[in-house]
């Protein structure tokens, strides 16, 4: 229960303490939030109860189950989510009735639509579709001080809300849950057999039936963690914000960059999302908006359109610490279905190697210029392996402040020392390049890889970036002693040129 920024709430319930990571911070999204948390585990005793529960929540999931049954899977999950809110109807003949009353429900498509608040006593609001029966009383949890009360009227496609208590706007921000007519609905209810789960969701088939061992928590727990997003979402914040949000058991995000809709490599995505349920977060994204170009930035700028598995931290692994995520990258070319499962189970088997953000590679006769080595994320590891070296690293960001001041000491440094062979003096921009298993939380970060075999010490330096401080720690960290006055120049030649160093500047 640490606080670690400030506002911090929090909510007690049953033991179980919940952190308010909701977006927004009115009031209004905070009394939802804390009504979500204090009925997880609803039981309901009528079908009005159950038409409640489902007016007032997105994102459900009922028990029906019979005297006597153990529940405790079921009771548990309700515990594991805080997006989702779970009833259960215990006893044959009430769980038969809601199930029945359920059934009727799932052939309806229901939208919750966003009204909002109004300055004026009505608001009128265009709906997806026509034919949609809309209910008077809104969906959005209501104080019991509060004496809003509105009346819905449909025509076509629009849909007209007015405040009938009073004659002025409305502050709360309403929604209106609006179905489909049942008497034009034609397709046949299902049945929901008892004992069983079902899952309410707004999306895809909208609901679905648990198939599996119903004493069983983790797959229950599994199958349900497939179900609280869609099969495949657009990337947007909303999206962001559910993809990457650690949690306790995360899923990697699989996410298809591409520039135009229903490309070739689109269909296939959408196909193969369907078999990655519950295994992946699938998401399709563009480029334009600002988001979007987050989520590029953190996947490595990729080019369109490319296709990869970003690794998502659990609670444990991210707690305190900053990670930069894994990626995995599937080339698209003659891409299949098949191929793209298979790429999530080999990442599942730990087979796959995490692709790494690169600059190019230098030019052989670009590294002999001046006396500091420049790396980037594919030369990084052949560099600091050597066996026979002492490499230090200046892990550096072009637009940290820090870094430039120390960039004169770091080249002084280099050119002092260049005479020992022993020692390699290097950086790499931090922003550009990735290396396995190192995670730079600041910039500059200087690490000293001293001189041996795999694995690789790592010392960080934190002490003053003055040269002559420098290489007095260097002398007590480096494997391979070594003496920092130059070697004597021979008789007949100059110690200096007169020529400008490739690390000195002509001013």
């Amino acid at each position: 229960n640490e606080v670690r920024a400030y506002p911090t709430m929090k909510l007690f319930v049953d033991g179980t303490v919940f952190d308010y990571d909701v977006q927004g911070r009115q009031w209004q999204h905070i009394v939802k939030w804390v009504n979500k948390h204090l009925e997880r585990d609803h039981v309901l005793k009528s079908v009005e109860d159950a038409e409640t529960y489902l007016h007032d929540n997105d994102l459900a999931v009922v028990g029906l189950f019979p005297e006597g049954f153990n529940s405790g899977a079921f009771g548990k999950a309700s515990t594991h989510y805080d997006d989702i809110l779970f009833a259960e109807a215990r006893g044959e003949g009430i769980a038969k009735e809601i199930g029945d009353h359920l059934s009727r429900h799932a052939r309806l498509l229901c939208e919750t639509i966003t009204v909002g608040t109004s300055n004026s006593n009505t608001k009128e609001v265009e709906l997806p579709r026509a034919d949609l029966r809309c209910e008077d009383a809104p969906r959005n949890p209501q104080r019991p001080e509060w004496t809003d009360k509105f009346e819905v009227a449909v025509q076509g496609q629009s849909m007209t809300v007015k405040r009938t208590d009073k004659s002025t706007g409305w502050a709360q921000l309403v929604q209106i849950k609006c179905c489909d007519d049942e008497k034009k609905v034609e397709k046949e209810h299902p049945t929901f057999p008892i004992p069983s789960v079902v899952m309410f969701f707004p999306y895809d088939e909208r609901y679905a039936v648990f198939d599996g061992d119903l004493q069983s928590f983790h797959v229950l727990d599994k199958w349900i963690n497939g179900r609280k997003t869609p099969s495949i979402m657009r990337m947007d914040q909303e999206a962001m914000e559910k993809i990457f949000q650690p949690q306790a058991d995360s899923v990697p995000a699989l996410v298809l960059v591409t520039e135009n809709s229903d490309t070739e490599e689109e269909k296939v995505f959408r196909e193969a999302a369907k078999k990655l349920r519950g295994r992946v977060h699938a998401c399709i994204s563009g480029t334009s908006s600002l988001v979007e170009q987050r989520l590029i930035q953190a996947a490595g700028d990729m080019v369109p359109p490319t296709l990869t598995l970003i690794e998502v931290p659990s609670y444990e692994v991210t707690e305190g610490h900053y990670h930069i995520p894994k990626k995995y990258r599937l080339p698209l070319e003659g891409v299949t279905a098949e191929k793209m499962v298979n790429f999530v189970s080999d990442y599942e088997n730990k087979r796959l190697k995490p692709w790494m953000k690169s600059e190019p590679e230098p030019f052989p006769e670009d590294l002999k210029i001046g006396a500091v080595v420049s790396l980037v994320g594919t030369t990084f590891t052949a560099a600091i392996e050597s066996e026979e070296e002492d490499v230090l690293v200046d892990f550096f960001a072009p637009w940290c402040g820090h870094c430039r001041k120390f960039e004169p000491q770091y080249k002084q440094l280099a050119k002092r020392l260049r005479h020992v062979k022993s020692l390699k003096i290097a950086k790499i921009d931090a922003t550009r390049n990735e290396v396995e298993g190192i995670q730079i939380t600041g910039f500059p970060t200087v690490i000293l890889f001293p001189a041996g075999k795999s694995p690789k010490r790592r010392v960080y330096y934190h002490g003053s970036r003055e040269p002559d401080d420098m290489i007095s720690w260097l002398h007590d960290e480096c494997s391979t002693k070594f003496d920092d006055r130059p070697p004597p120049v021979p008789e007949g030649q100059s110690a200096e040129s007169g020529l400008l160093d490739p690390d000195e500047e002509d001013l």
